[in-house]
């Protein structure tokens, strides 16, 4: 019987639960975890019309934003991200900010409106003046890596 399979077939069969007819097509999406003060979520794939909260396919990776030191901690496995992408997964304007963080997709513009009237080409020069300088800050960094006993802050 395992003869008479042929390979697409077996490689059509591996991406049907990905496209179920109940569940939806797949989704990248957050969801809330931790404590009342202390929020972080999961980057998870999961089918649309999955419950928020609930049911997932496969965890991606986690967002932790720190309040207290306003740093944003994103934790990705990027193999299977990009796998999802490539399946055709959908993403909400939330995760599609962290992807474009982590690098994985192009920046989205910003939305239209009042706020950002003739302001995306300035946004433009004053993050690429933010990359700079933060990447002068890595340099300094590990330019003391090698040396014992120094500890840059």
């Amino acid at each position: 019987m395992a003869m008479l399979l042929s390979p697409a077939r077996l490689v059509r069969k591996m991406f049907l639960p990905f496209y179920s007819k109940e569940r939806g097509p797949p989704m990248i999406r957050q969801q809330v975890a931790g404590t009342r003060g202390r929020r972080f979520y999961k980057l998870v794939a999961c089918n649309q019309r999955d419950p928020q909260n609930g049911k997932h396919m496969e965890v991606l990776g986690s967002y932790a934003p720190k309040a207290k030191s306003n740093v944003k901690e994103i934790r990705l496995r990027f193999s299977r991200v990009k796998f999802w992408l490539g399946v055709g997964a959908d993403f909400n304007a939330g995760t599609r900010q962290l992807l474009a963080l982590s690098g994985l997709i192009p920046t989205p513009p910003p939305l239209f409106g009042r706020r950002t009237k003739g302001h995306y080409d300035e946004l433009q020069e004053v993050m690429a003046m933010r990359q700079e300088a933060h990447e002068a800050a890595v340099k300094e960094y590990h330019k003391h890596a090698g040396a014992k006993g120094v500890h840059v802050r």
